[in-house]
């Protein structure tokens, strides 16, 4: 099983529907073009159009296993609490500086964007928590605490 929004679930599809009918067709035509020119043992054209179907193929895979194991996060939170799937921002005791987060599933998390899995350190330290609460969370920089400022 693997956790993941429903914005994720969504943008997962899409990306796979894409493969499929607009990426994979044309790299079938590639190759169909490629063989026409004879001699595959030196035709570039066709190595890369191949590798190009293996990558896809791939990924296609990889994003349909990921798909039927996913299970989409409650999104509504546990009465008020930081759930995945939810915005919240919260204020850096220390520096009294606001930052918004998002609680993400591990596949698509990007902290410089706020985006946090609910496995890394401070995605388990916010999970649960509720407006106005403190949360006390080790980082690489040392010991952090924060205040849930606002859950959105």
């Amino acid at each position: 099983m693997v956790i993941i929004t429903q914005d994720e679930y969504d943008k997962l599809k899409k990306e796979l529907d894409v493969l499929k009918k607009v990426e994979r067709p044309g790299v079938a035509k590639d190759l169909k073009e490629a063989i026409s020119q004879g001699d595959l043992s030196e035709n570039a054209a066709y190595a890369e159009a191949k590798e190009r179907q293996i990558e896809m193929d791939g990924r296609m895979k990889e994003i349909e296993q990921k798909l039927a194991m996913a299970e989409i996060a409650d999104e509504k939170g546990g009465g008020g609490a930081i759930q995945i799937g939810t915005s919240f921002r919260v204020r850096d005791e220390a520096t009294k500086e606001e930052r918004s987060f998002f609680i993400v599933g591990p596949g698509v998390s990007a902290p410089s964007e706020g985006k946090i899995s609910f496995d890394s350190p401070l995605g388990k330290a916010f999970l649960n928590k509720k407006q106005g609460e403190e949360v006390d969370v080790t980082t690489p920089g040392g010991k952090r605490k924060y205040t849930v400022v606002e859950i959105l």
